[in-house]
This record gives C-alpha cells, sequence and structure tokens, in this order.
C-alpha cells in the first residue's frame, strides 16, 4: 500500500528525518540493561500541503498498553486561564464533550464558569477514573462514530467540542471530524489546541519529535486540515507552553471554505539543522567530561528520552535527576541513563554541567533551585525551544574555553 499524507491524502511524501530504532519513550527501564524493544521512527513532510507526519506509526495497541498514569494533577498549564477566556468569548458552554478529556480538569473548570452538560472520552483507565470522581460522563473506547450517537443520544448535541493536546495523536482525521459533526450543534463551537511544530523546527529541536505525536503541526497546517473539514478559525492563539502550543477556536462554516495554500519548506530545514545540533553538542560534552565535569539532565520526561537518544549520548551524560519520585531510581529508555532525586546534585565537589530538559516556562524556577542547592562550579545550559539552544551552546563552550 502507498503511503500517503493523513491530511491530504497526497503521496508526495519528502523526507525530514529519521531517527532509526528508538525505544517508546515513556516506558523507563527498571534496571540499566533492561532489554527493551525499539521501532522505526522516521518523519516525513507533505509537498502538497505541508504537514510532518509519522506515516509509519507503533501500533497503538503497543503504543498504549502500559500506558496507565495521569498528566495534568501535576503538569501545570499557565495558559489554561486564557483557553478558558477565549471559550467564554465565542460559546455559551452549557454543553461540553471533550475527545481526551484526561482527568476532567479542564472540564470541571468550565462547570465554575456555568457548563451544565460534561461528557468525555477517554482511554486511559487512571485518568478516566479521576474524571468521573468529578461527576463527568466519561466513555472509556478510543473514539467513534457510534460512540458520539450514543453521547447525542443521551445528551442531545453540545454547544462546545474540545480537544486538547490530542489531535497530533490521532492517525484518522476523517474519524475524529466525523465524530465532531456528529457532537456538535450546528452553531457550535470546536476548540483545538496542539503542540506548535514552529519553535523546535526553526532551531532544529529533536526533543519536540515524540513517538506518540503521529502529526506535527504549524498555523498553516491546522487552518487546512480545519477548512478540509468545513470549518474556519474564529481565533488563533500561540502559547509558551510545553515546547509551544498553539489554540484554534473554530465554527462550521456557512459556506465552501477556502484551503489556504500550504506553508513552504514546513521541516525542510530541520533534520539539517537538528543533525549539526548534535554534531556540536557531543563534543563539547565530551570535553567537559575528559576535564572531570559531571554532567547531568535535569529532566527524565519523554522529550529528554527523545534529546538523549536522537543525539547518542549515552556515554555523556553521568545521570538524570527528576522531580517526580515515581521516576527516581529507575532509568531512561534506550539509553539506560540513571535517574536520582536532584538532591544527588548538590553533594560533589567537581564542576557540574546541568542540562535542563524542562520546559521553558519552568527553566528559571528550576536554575533558581539549582544554582541556591549546588554550591560547586556550575554551568546550566538549555536545550529545548522556544530558548536560543544554539546561543546556549555557544555560551557553553566559552565558559569551557575559560
Amino acid at each position: 500500500m502507498t503511503d500517503h499524507c493523513r491530511l491530504c491524502h497526497s503521496t508526495n511524501l519528502r523526507p525530514v528525518i529519521d531517527l532509526g530504532l528508538m525505544p517508546i519513550a515513556h516506558r523507563l527501564r527498571h534496571s540499566r540493561n533492561e532489554q527493551e524493544e525499539r521501532y522505526p521512527f522516521e518523519v516525513l513532510a507533505c509537498g502538497d500541503c505541508g504537514l510532518p507526519q509519522i506515516v509509519k506509526p507503533i501500533d497503538p495497541d503497543i503504543l498504549y498498553r502500559q500506558f496507565n498514569y495521569n498528566f495534568s494533577s501535576w503538569k501545570p498549564e499557565p495558559h489554561q486561564v486564557d483557553e478558558l477566556d477565549t471559550i467564554a468569548k465565542f460559546s455559551k458552554h452549557e454543553s461540553v464533550f471533550e475527545i481526551g478529556c484526561n482527568d476532567g480538569l479542564f472540564m470541571d473548570r468550565l462547570r465554575e464558569r456555568g457548563t451544565k452538560v460534561m461528557v468525555g472520552v477517554e482511554p486511559n483507565p487512571v485518568s478516566g477514573k479521576i474524571a468521573r470522581e468529578r461527576g463527568i460522563k466519561v466513555y472509556a473506547d478510543m473514539l467513534s462514530p457510534e460512540m458520539a450517537h450514543d453521547a447525542v443520544a443521551e445528551a442531545g448535541k453540545f454547544d462546545l467540542v474540545i480537544s486538547r493536546q490530542v489531535l497530533e495523536h490521532i492517525v484518522d482525521f476523517e474519524n475524529f471530524f466525523a465524530c465532531v459533526k456528529i457532537a456538535l450543534k450546528e452553531d457550535g463551537l470546536l476548540f483545538i489546541d496542539v503542540p506548535d511544530f514552529a519553535p523546535g523546527s526553526a532551531v532544529g529541536d529533536l526533543s519536540v519529535l515524540w513517538e506518540e505525536h503521529v502529526s506535527y503541526f504549524t498555523e498553516p497546517t491546522l487552518v487546512a486540515l480545519l477548512a478540509r473539514h468545513g470549518f474556519e478559525a474564529v481565533s488563533v492563539k500561540k502559547y509558551n507552553f510545553s515546547g509551544g502550543s498553539l489554540a484554534i477556536a473554530a465554527r462550521r462554516a456557512a459556506g465552501t471554505v477556502t484551503v489556504p495554500p500550504a506553508p513552504s519548506g514546513v521541516g525542510e530545514k530541520f533534520g539539517q539543522l537538528a543533525r549539526e545540533y548534535g554534531a556540536r553538542l557531543r563534543p563539547i560534552l565530551a570535553k567537559a567530561r575528559a576535564s572531570g565535569a559531571e554532567i547531568a539532565i535535569y529532566g527524565a520526561g519523554c522529550r529528554a528520552c527523545t534529546f538523549t537518544n536522537a543525539h547518542e549520548l549515552a556515554e555523556l551524560v553521568d545521570l538524570s535527576v527528576d522531580d517526580q519520585k515515581e521516576r527516581q531510581g529507575l532509568f531512561l529508555p534506550g539509553t539506560g541513563i540513571p535517574i536520582r532525586s536532584p538532591e544527588d546534585l548538590a553533594g560533589k565537589s567537581g564542576p557540574l554541567i546541568c542540562l535542563l530538559a524542562v520546559n521553558e516556562e519552568n527553566e528559571a524556577k528550576v536554575s533558581s533551585r539549582l544554582r541556591e542547592a549546588v554550591k560547586r562550579p556550575l554551568q546550566i545550559v538549555s536545550i529545548f525551544a522556544p530558548s536560543d539552544i544554539w546561543s546556549e551552546l555557544d555560551r557553553l563552550e566559552a565558559a569551557l574555553r575559560s
């Protein structure tokens, strides 16, 4: 079967970057030498519509079989209030259907603003249980037209359909929009929030790639997807959240929607920049270790996993530290880098280089804590976009020369 673009169905697919065989990023090892399965990880971009995508994703039954923990209870969302304000501006939101409702926190915030009917879709049993405890009706299966019809039969059509940080995981856009159209009132509002690929792609930040994200949206490609399914944007906002976030509120268009022209060069330079960054980073870290420095990476999330594996840092990073106690004592997938408590960085005397594998909105807080706790020579280096990761390399290189 010929590979085709999931947005426009073109077969005009061009290589962006091939990371080779990669581990599943959320499956932390329980021992350093634990054997794990690896899967092909190649990103292609459509030459017609411009969407970068993983055309051959990992089978969801494999990818999500051990996915049994909850995110939003600990991950802060500084943009949440602004998104709620945007929804309130364009929708009365008395009834809400959320695709991928997680633990129901966002709908709970909408309830505080007047929402009366709340229905969610959440296959993750841990998150779904928390949402039900909040009084939300939750479907535990994958989204389907039958489910959407069932929800409408029970609650009526909805004022608002929400999909936050979900669409990038979805392989079948036709099924997604078929369900949206079943659930949404004719004059209802569709609110979609996705990671924004633009900040990371502009600087070659490989950490924005994740095997669970099978599509990498920018504003033009998300607007084009909406247009192809009969929706037009009434609000477009971008946030500095988790490497960059893009939120669009849209309504059914009154007439035919003109699909905007494809953006040129999306992902075109990304692969080259990413390879150049890794080729520069590795010798800098090797030189630092040779001179006696300890190399740590602060953060053991999925972005850290992609970064350390794709840039081949297994022999160059001594340890990872993470604030989540559940991760401490485990090991990063692929590299086997041990995960410790941040307190482990404080009790040594040699120089330390700490690579910040945290989102930019958390960098200042983490850096401040490090400078307060670590009394040995310390260099803190931002490695994730939208921080200026190239200037950070310049600064580290200059510090090592001095």
